[in-house]
């Protein structure tokens, strides 16, 4: 029996060049994007996904097969959104690509044949029979125009784009067989960030996602349920609790993360686990650094400067930042750095000592961090970046003897937690590492040998105490 079911548009072309313009574009967009909600490693983006779906869902109206019901009801829904287009001078100018606009334009003056004519005519009561697939290339061509716009983020919410996309899309599924007032549906049993299901929403489907991480689970139940249903009073109850919540933080962990004495708050400490070198006569500690840049920009240039200091058997630092007249320690101007020197201490997993020069071997340097669990507990503060609202912008520092009293006390803090601690679970998380998990394995062979050992202690406290915060919230 010969094959009646049509070809999909995406089975038959894609404006691939164009979508992919707006897929980079996307990259830098913030403001309303579902990537602010969690970063997700290899989120799909939602100008693809848009395009993609949309092809998916909608035939080639120049395959034989067809249906004469989508035919008629696609010719009239693009001409009819060509007419606004070509009418409305600001729909035109901020949301429609220059080729396109040419091309309504002529569409609208001259549409094309006796069957645009009679499908369009508001008198047309006779269905067309099937005509030569090639008499439906113009409205081929049409949809995938209008695809290649719609993939653009700026119309991702225009109503004249979202309106055509859903009525294209239940003209689809209803001359495909779906019940009248039925949607059709889009299955993504592995939803991750949520782009496909969201941009099936969009377009007029409805849609099923799964993931086995209960993480994008809770991604996709905010994105595909609780925002549709609660709107913006899901958003007012996140910011009032999360102020809430971020209050009751700060005053509590407040000891643990002291201010500067200058007033300005630390909001980020540069650690680097170590390993001892295992050179002829050395033993120097070795931090495992890969880049020593502290800011790089067109108009300002800080980074840390490695000062080996062979006799403590240790490597100290220096912060250089550079003027017009080249580098200088940020401490002392006076000091000028005349070839500061950017090596890292690791390259390949082998690790190079900057006192004496040699090179532990990258399996020495896995057992070495695997016998004292990843090396989390002693590793070394570098550097801390603070935010003055009187000088305004970042600035850094090297750590003093109050950031060792506080991670002394944040340490004693997190044994006293632990041990006072009477939950059902354990107050930090210590469920094993997967060996068959191909993120994990990387940090096994390093020593991790549960969830736990990822954190120092003090940041170990700080997420207990969020976690506890936000179970607060929860039972309120």
């Amino acid at each position: 029996m010969a094959q009646t079911y049509p070809k999909r548009l995406i089975e038959v072309d894609l404006p691939i060049k164009r979508i992919s313009a707006h897929a980079r574009r996307e990259k830098s967009i913030r403001h309303g994007h579902i990537s602010t909600l969690h970063i997700w490693w290899a989120r799909r983006p939602l100008a693809a996904c848009r395009a993609v779906i949309c092809a998916a869902l909608w035939p080639d109206p120049a395959d034989e097969s067809c249906p004469p019901e989508f035919r008629e009801a696609a010719a009239k829904i693009i001409l009819d959104f060509a007419r606004k287009i070509t009418r409305d001078t600001k729909l035109a100018n901020d949301h429609c690509s220059l080729e396109n606009f040419k091309a309504w334009g002529k569409l609208v003056q001259n549409p094309v044949g006796d069957e645009v004519t009679r499908l369009t005519s508001p008198g047309a009561k006779n269905k067309l029979e099937p005509p030569h697939a090639g008499s439906y290339e113009w409205l081929r061509t049409a949809l995938l125009d209008f695809i290649a716009d719609f993939a653009n983020w700026d119309n991702s919410t225009v109503r004249e784009y979202l309106d055509t996309s859903r009525a294209l899309t239940q003209a689809a599924h209803e001359a495909l067989g779906g019940a009248p007032g039925t949607r059709p549906l889009v299955v993504d049993p592995f939803a991750g960030g949520g782009s496909i299901p969201l941009e099936a929403l969009r377009v007029g489907a409805d849609a099923f996602a799964s993931d086995l991480n209960p993480v994008p689970v809770l991604l996709n139940k905010v994105v595909l349920e609780y925002i549709p249903k609660y709107g913006q009073r899901l958003a007012d109850e996140v910011r009032k609790w999360g102020a809430w919540i971020k209050a009751e933080a700060e005053k509590e962990l407040a000891e643990f993360y002291p201010k500067d004495a200058d007033g300005a708050t630390p909001i980020a400490y540069l650690w680097a686990r170590t390993i001892q070198c295992e050179g002829p006569g050395c033993g120097a500690e070795v931090p495992l650094i890969r880049s020593l840049w502290l800011a790089k920009k067109a108009n300002r240039s800080v980074a840390m400067q490695l000062v080996p200091n062979k006799k403590a058997k240790r490597v100290d630092f220096q912060i250089i930042v550079k003027r017009r007249d080249g580098w200088v320690n940020q401490d002392d101007h006076n000091e000028k750095i005349a070839d500061p020197k950017f090596s890292e201490t690791v390259k390949r997993g082998s690790a190079t000592c900057p006192c004496c020069g040699y090179t532990t071997p990258v399996a020495r340097v896995r057992a070495q961090l695997k016998s004292r669990r990843g090396g989390a507990n002693d590793s070394r503060m570098l550097c801390v970046a603070s935010l003055s609202p009187k000088a305004g912008g970042r600035s850094y520092r090297l750590p003093g003897e109050s950031d060792a009293q506080a991670i002394q006390k944040a340490t004693a803090e997190l044994q006293s937690r632990k041990t006072s601690h009477k939950g059902i679970v354990s107050l930090v998380p210590n469920e094993p590492l997967d060996p068959r998990g191909i993120r994990h394995t990387w940090a096994m062979i390093y020593g991790f040998e549960n969830q736990g050992d990822f954190y120092s202690a003090r940041q170990m406290l700080a997420l207990t105490t969020l976690t506890r915060l936000v179970n607060e919230v929860g039972s309120s």
